[in-house]
């Protein structure tokens, strides 16, 4: 059967970004929509989560829950936040060619610094260097200006964490170098950041049930906020990864960040103090449910 939409129906109308239909019909869950379509009616009143969940039938939870689903698929945006820009990077440290094996040899036998480096690095890393590497390790030294010293620090860092490569080498190198690390207290202060944020990303890992990869610098910086500044169990990670999964039907890395941000503003500390406020908004809707009826049945009344 073919359907029309009744012309009268258009008497009042309002609009809905055409994102919703397009991208979000199957991953949004009945409350999302339900709880969007009344945001989207009620722009000009701003409601609150309390009015939200009395004017669908949700608790305040499951609003609380849709708001950042819609957030996060940047339909919504809380109210006084400025829209997202582009992220302008510092210009990268300009980067000469890089040496070649004859350039490498001629370095060594002018500069013993050089020398050393290349000898500790061979030691630490625990083999022989590739040309690209020690034409790395020059560069450096040279172009970047860095200390041999710092140079070394970062190498024993990537032998003892599994990350021997010379492209970590590089790539935190010129980091430092951007970032204006260039002392040993600087530097041993960085690199205690990194382990700590290492050591958070695994206990994530280990609670989203991943299979442990190379995270993004962004991944790392919420891992380290979460274990160590927010002190999130592991527990309260699992609940937030399943909340996300029930929510979304898949894992997202920024949904997940919100559901946290989100109990921990709340100061929930266990999976229990969830699921009491679950209980709380389900008496809330069930005693007035029941006022309601009681008032009915005194309108129906014959007394």
């Amino acid at each position: 059967m073919n359907y029309l939409i009744n012309p009268k129906a258009f008497s009042a109308v309002f609009t809905v970004p055409a994102a919703v239909a397009d991208k979000h019909l199957k991953l949004a869950r009945g409350e999302h929509i339900k709880v969007l379509l009344y945001i989207m009616r009620n722009m000009s009143v701003n409601p609150n989560n309390a009015e939200i969940a009395a004017a669908t039938g949700l608790s305040e939870y499951d609003v609380a829950e849709a708001l950042l689903y819609w957030e996060s698929a940047g339909i919504l945006m809380p109210d006084g936040k400025p829209a997202e820009k582009a992220e302008i990077k510092a210009p990268a440290v300009k980067q000469n060619a890089k040496p070649d094996r004859a350039d490498v040899a001629r370095r060594g036998a002018e500069d013993e610094k050089i020398r050393y480096l290349l000898t500790e690095t061979q030691m630490k890393l625990g083999r022989n260097l590739k040309s690209n590497e020690t034409s790395t390790l020059v560069w450096l030294y040279d172009d970047l200006g860095l200390d041999v010293s710092l140079i070394l620090m970062i190498v024993q860092y990537a032998a003892a964490h599994g990350k021997a490569r010379i492209g970590f080498i590089e790539s935190t190198a010129t980091d430092w170098v951007n970032r204006g690390i260039g002392t040993i207290a600087a530097a041993d202060k960085e690199l205690n950041q990194m382990a700590m944020s290492e050591q958070a990303w695994g206990i994530v890992c280990a609670a989203f049930g991943l299979e442990k990869r190379r995270p993004s610098k962004n991944e790392l910086k919420l891992s380290l906020m979460w274990v160590d500044e927010w002190k999130i169990s592991r527990e309260m990670l699992t609940a937030a990864y399943n909340a996300c999964v029930d929510g979304i039907s898949k894992f997202d890395m920024k949904y997940v960040s919100k559901i946290i941000e989100n109990w921990h503003e709340k100061g929930y500390k266990t999976p229990d103090d969830i699921e009491e406020k679950k209980k709380s908004d389900t008496k809330k809707r069930s005693f007035a449910a029941y006022d309601l009826d009681l008032f009915e049945k005194m309108l129906n009344s014959d007394d």
